[in-house]
């Protein structure tokens, strides 16, 4: 046999069994025969029976091409994974049952893949079978919302409580208010986002959730909150949301800042002697000091090392003092006549802010030095700042006889309101020496009302003149003889 021949017939034999080979092949490839759901279109939340009939096939898998919002359980309950292919079934002729949950907001079609395995088990790729399901959106993801509280208090506990089915999870928004602010803790200072989901990480589907919502304004403010269902990858259905709304009262306003008690160790003093102040306040943050302006008087605070001159006219304490204490102060009379001092108690609020309408004040007479006082001095509160007509009966103040001859001086003209000259200023200088008939102890050299009501308690106090009779308050003859008699 010739060379050429015997190459021949080696060819026909390899084509031979190519096709032999082929065929074999083309005889064993898996064939799907039937590719069926049932229910194909079917409500939110419900099974379909998807089945399958393949030749040459020792199992299969599924591959569900799920859209956002959709998730696949198997009919025992366990999660079927999406955009996977899972084998089901090792049955050529065969059905499985499916549960297809959407909560994406609207009606999806579901793509479902068939991959047949051949005769041996071993994935085959060049058969496949396709479906679509379609599946409606779940009418009601969140099932109910409810709030502990439609109305509440700033900084209060507000308890969020919801319900939920299908989603994975939820998130909660919070509607945006200039003056509101809501924290997750009472003592918190950081606040949860507005006008967006709160959350970084879902909420579970049903649970509760205590937050503190913050009013800084004065007036009620309406707010809404609202619970999202979540379709997946932090995209949430604000459709199928449930809201609820409450309110917010409007921020307390804090008491004012009152005093409530202040009081001196001694009503006068000659100049130089230390007077030792006590006070009380209600609702504040501290307190000070204001000592009325006089001429030639001056305050010092005194400790036990120092003597530091205190400013009239303002706070006298550069640095608050205590809600409540005590403090002492020297006073320093450098005129040759008697001085009545105020001295006004001003309560501080948080801001920093003096009260003056809510102060107290007292009012202490301090004599020049050398002065021998004729009666023990005595502690008063402002209640007894200001004499009465009864007190001034009472011998406190009267002027001490060695006094009254260095002060020595003789009236000799009538006096009266509107009167402007030296015997007024005379007469404002011997009356300063009475502090429970001239508690002012202002002398000006005018003859006001002041001046006439003292010497009106001049009167009654000697005698001279009763109220309402003619000539009280003014300096007739009978009074001119009385004080130049007294001094």
């Amino acid at each position: 046999m010739s060379r050429g021949h015997a190459r021949t017939r080696i060819l026909l034999g390899i084509v031979f069994l190519s096709v032999i080979s082929a065929e074999a092949a083309l005889a064993d490839a898996p064939i799907v025969n039937s590719f069926t759901a049932n229910p194909q279109s079917l409500p939110n939340n419900w099974s379909t029976s998807i089945s399958w009939n393949i030749s040459n096939s020792a199992g299969q898998e599924i591959y569900f091409n799920c859209p956002q919002g959709v998730t696949i359980k198997n009919v025992s309950g366990s999660s079927f994974p999406c955009k996977t292919r899972q084998s089901v079934s090792g049955n050529p002729l065969d059905a499985a049952g499916f549960t297809i949950i959407n909560v994406s907001g609207v009606s999806q079609n579901v793509p479902v893949t068939l991959y047949p395995k051949d005769a041996s088990g071993v994935r085959y790729n060049g058969v496949t079978a396709n479906l679509t399901l379609s599946v409606q959106t779940s009418a009601q993801p969140i099932i109910d919302f409810s709030l502990s509280s439609t109305s509440i208090a700033s900084g209060a506990p507000l308890t969020l409580t919801w319900k939920g089915v299908d989603a994975g999870g939820v998130n909660v928004q919070f509607g945006c208010a200039e003056s509101i602010r809501v924290r997750t803790s009472a003592s918190g200072t950081d606040s949860l986002p507005c006008g967006k989901p709160a959350f970084s990480q879902d909420k579970a589907i049903s649970g509760s959730l205590i937050v503190y919502p913050i009013n800084s304004s004065r007036t009620p403010v309406s707010m809404r909150v609202t619970v999202l269902p979540d379709i997946g990858g932090n995209i949430y259905d604000a459709t199928h949301s449930l809201s609820a709304d409450f309110t917010v009262l409007g921020a307390q306003m804090p008491a004012s800042p009152s005093a409530s008690e202040f009081k001196s160790s001694v009503a006068r003093l000659v100049s130089n002697d230390s007077v030792d102040f006590s006070w009380a306040t209600q609702n504040s943050a501290g307190a000070n000091i204001k000592f009325s302006c006089q001429e030639g008087i001056s305050v010092f605070a005194v400790s036990s090392t120092t003597k530091i001159k205190l400013p009239c006219g303002t706070q006298a304490f550069a640095a608050p003092l205590a809600p409540s204490g005590t403090t002492t102060v020297s006073i320093a009379n450098a005129n040759g006549y008697s001085f009545s001092l105020e001295a006004m108690l001003m309560p501080q609020d948080s801001n920093g802010t003096y009260f003056v309408t809510s102060s107290r004040t007292l009012n202490i007479t301090v004599y020049p030095a050398g002065t021998v006082l004729s009666s023990p001095t005595k502690s008063q509160s402002p209640s007894a700042s200001v004499a009465s007509s009864s007190s001034a009966t009472t011998t406190q103040g009267q002027l001490p006889p060695a006094k009254a001859n260095s002060l020595k001086y003789i009236f000799s003209r009538p006096l009266m309101r509107g009167s402007r000259n030296a015997d007024v200023t005379a007469l404002q200088k011997f009356l300063a020496l009475y502090p429970a008939i001239y508690p002012a102890g202002a002398v000006t050299g005018f003859y006001g009302p002041a001046t006439e009501k003292a010497v009106g308690l001049f009167q009654e106090k000697y005698g001279v003149a009763k109220k309402g009779k003619t000539g009280y308050g003014t300096v007739g003859p009978n009074t001119r003889a009385k004080l130049n008699a007294v001094q």
